[in-house]
């Protein structure tokens, strides 16, 4: 066997060893894209389910309005409460955009911006849920009581209670707040924050994300190589 002869092998070795390594890495993307996309699978019908019910939740308040139109003191927490409900109503619409918007052939990074996107709303918008829920609960006691019973809380319950329990939740609210902005820092280091941000956000939502982070590490590896 010649020099030239060897050198010929050579290279046709080298030719095959480069597009198998090139085949592997695109069958190992192809692995990688898939399980972030099937994480997600049932996000998107979690959120439509969260969608349709707070439509039914703003449908009812809004016919709840209609019916008590006269009667300012019924009309008042009503109308706090479906102003509320339209707001976890847009954000629902906004993260099924953001879902049907997430194109996995494009560049990891751009994926991975719009799912943390996603998950800060979706973390967020619990996170005021929960703060506006102490402001809430007087103005969903008299429309709940009213529409589902037809009691009057202004004759139940004294007006001096109601206006207390009133106060008092308007006054958890700033607290609450500074309390996530004093110790949002030392609470973002918490594992156990970090794992409730991951329930909040949705288990699927944090597989994918993962997914896409090991993907994102391999084409640097990979870059980085090359």
């Amino acid at each position: 066997m010649t020099f030239e002869n060897l050198q010929e092998q050579w290279v046709a070795c080298d030719k095959k060893l480069d597009l198998s390594i090139r085949l592997n890495t695109a069958l190992l993307r192809e692995s990688l894209v898939s399980q972030a996309r099937s994480a997600l699978r049932w996000l998107s019908p979690f959120v439509v389910a969260e969608l349709v019910c707070t439509l039914v939740v703003v449908i009812a308040l809004g016919a709840f309005i209609a019916s008590h139109v006269r009667d300012v003191a019924f009309v008042a927490p009503a109308i706090v409460l479906d102003v509320c409900a339209i707001g976890l109503l847009a954000s629902c619409g906004r993260q099924l955009a953001m879902l049907s918007a997430l194109d996995f052939s494009g560049p990891v990074v751009d994926v991975q911006k719009s799912l943390e996107t996603l998950r800060r709303i979706r973390c967020r918008t619990t996170m005021w849920t929960f703060m506006l829920v102490p402001a809430l609960w007087i103005p969903l006691l008299v429309v709940g009581l009213e529409a589902v019973f037809g009691v009057d809380a202004y004759s139940t319950f004294s007006a001096g209670w109601l206006a207390v329990n009133a106060l008092f939740g308007l006054a958890v609210i700033p607290v609450m707040v500074w309390c996530s902005r004093r110790y949002a820092d030392r609470m973002a280091q918490s594992p156990f924050v970090q794992r409730l941000m991951d329930d909040i956000a949705g288990r699927s939502l944090t597989a994918s994300t993962a997914s896409l982070d090991q993907l994102a590490r391999f084409e640097r590896e990979e870059a980085l190589t090359d």
